[in-house]
């Protein structure tokens, strides 16, 4: 799943990649990147509590990334979420609040 959206991921919104493309489609970077998303075959749950982010989240079928815009947003991924589950603590975390072994 990619977790940017409406978590603040400040420099993916404004990679000059999306930006580009937004600009190039008339969307906002949220668009672009819910159109990959979409493209790319995932399944996607917007949430937004704001009427004009909800309309633009469904605005996004009247453009469709070339095969090349799709690379270039593709060589966006860094291999790494926004949470490392490796970081100190997580285990612990998980296991004290979820039941993963019988």
């Amino acid at each position: 799943a990619w977790y940017p959206l409406g978590h603040g991921d400040k420099p993916l919104l404004e990679s000059p990649v999306i930006t580009a493309l937004a600009k190039k489609y008339g969307k906002n970077p949220g668009q672009i990147i819910l159109r990959f998303e979409n493209q790319e075959g995932f399944i996607v749950l917007p949430k937004s509590t704001h009427e004009k982010r909800i309309k633009g989240n469904i605005d996004i079928f009247d453009f469709k990334l070339t095969d090349e815009e799709m690379k270039s947003m593709e060589a966006l991924d860094t291999g790494k979420g926004h949470h490392d589950p490796d970081a100190p603590g997580v285990a612990e975390m998980l296991l004290a609040n979820f039941k993963v072994h019988d």
